[in-house]
């Protein structure tokens, strides 16, 4: 009985850290819109190549008819970014979940345990995912976040989009291959 009541337990933990970390991200979302607009990521890409063509004193940024419209400064919308990278990788160490020595082993059985294959199958992925983004004028996180929040038709369609091709896609890449 005392072993049920841990899991029971645990559960109620994993689902109190969804709620508070759904609040906070509700908080951050309310807070972005009310004083910059809608929250996204992806432009932080080419913030960073403003900011860093204005250290090298390049002036392609402010002639460009993309990057003109990019603010070239450093400002809370791309700390958001850094922060979401900082706080990934120290919630994976804090949990022990961090292992760049291994590959995953769903992958390793559909794919085999090739590290460079592993790491040039997630690099192009996310090259994919960046140039689509940035090819469309935004983010999948900016439209799913920011438009749900402002009860937009057009975030609930998306949202439920990437979900059913991340299903699709995953169940093509991980199908079970026959004997």
């Amino acid at each position: 009985m005392n072993g049920h009541l841990e899991d029971s337990s645990r559960r109620q933990q994993r689902w109190m850290s969804w709620v508070y970390g759904g609040i906070l991200l509700g908080l951050l979302n309310t807070f972005a819109i009310a004083t910059y607009g809608a929250l996204g990521v992806s432009r932080n890409y080419a913030v960073a190549d403003g900011w860093l063509s204005g250290l090298l004193g390049l002036d392609f940024a402010s002639t460009n008819s993309y990057m003109s419209g990019i603010p070239s400064a450093i400002d809370w919308l791309f700390m958001v970014s850094v922060g979401m990278v900082i706080g990934g990788f120290l919630a994976t160490v804090i949990k022990g979940k961090l292992n760049v020595r291994s590959v995953p082993r769903l992958w390793v059985s559909r794919f085999g345990d090739s590290k460079p294959k592993r790491f040039a199958a997630a690099f192009a992925g996310g090259f994919l995912l960046l140039f689509g983004a940035r090819l469309a004028g935004g983010c999948t996180s900016g439209l799913v976040l920011s438009g749900i929040a402002q009860l937009a038709l057009a975030g609930f369609i998306f949202a439920i989009a990437i979900m059913a091709s991340g299903i699709v896609t995953a169940r093509f890449l991980y199908r079970r291959q026959s004997s």
